[in-house]
């Protein structure tokens, strides 16, 4: 048994709109991957962690037509869980791997995480060419206000979930007592 395989399952929350979400729930379509500059945990699925009120919250931020929530089962399997230093490592690694003269990396800007979202997939690439496979990739993200004056707990932090391997996505599910009328 090896200890960074995961085998646990966690409930993970994916914002859209209600038309997409109500497809999703019918059987009538999937979450597609994206790979936006504020992705920073790669090219995947993007899901927050136990969080269904966050996941609303970031709907509406994005101004859907009418935001949503799909919940979902997920088995994260074989993740790169960046709340660990091997993972940590791994990417630093690759980083350093990609320091080639001439070669100029993409830069993290405000809430665009291009050089992050670079490395992990290119990670990811990496570990592939050597028969390694990232089901998803988990981090936390540290944002917001301090919750009180000189605490080191920010108002909004939350782990994010990459999935990267739609396979791990076993079921999805209408999350309970959310108020959809915002």
């Amino acid at each position: 048994m090896t200890y960074k395989s995961y085998p646990l399952f966690v409930f993970g929350f994916h914002g859209c709109d209600r038309t997409v979400a109500e497809k999703v729930l019918a059987g009538e379509a999937e979450l597609q991957p994206s790979d936006n500059g504020y992705d920073w945990l790669g090219t995947g699925i993007y899901f927050w962690e136990n969080a269904p009120e966050r996941s609303l919250e970031w709907a509406c931020a994005q101004n859907k037509k009418e935001p949503y929530v799909v919940g979902a089962i997920i088995q994260l399997s074989s993740c790169l869980n960046l709340m660990d230093t091997e993972s940590t490592s791994v990417l630093n690694d690759t980083y350093q791997r990609l320091l080639v003269p001439g070669m100029t990396l993409p830069e993290n800007k405000s809430k665009k995480h291009n050089l992050d979202m670079f490395v992990i997939n290119a990670a990811t690439e990496f570990a592939e060419k050597r028969g390694r496979y990232f089901d998803a990739v988990r981090g936390a993200f540290i944002e917001g206000n301090e919750i009180f004056p000189h605490s080191s707990i920010r108002s909004d932090t939350h782990i994010q979930l990459c999935v990267r391997n739609p396979e791990c996505i076993l079921a999805y599910f209408r999350p309970k007592r959310l108020d959809f009328k915002r």
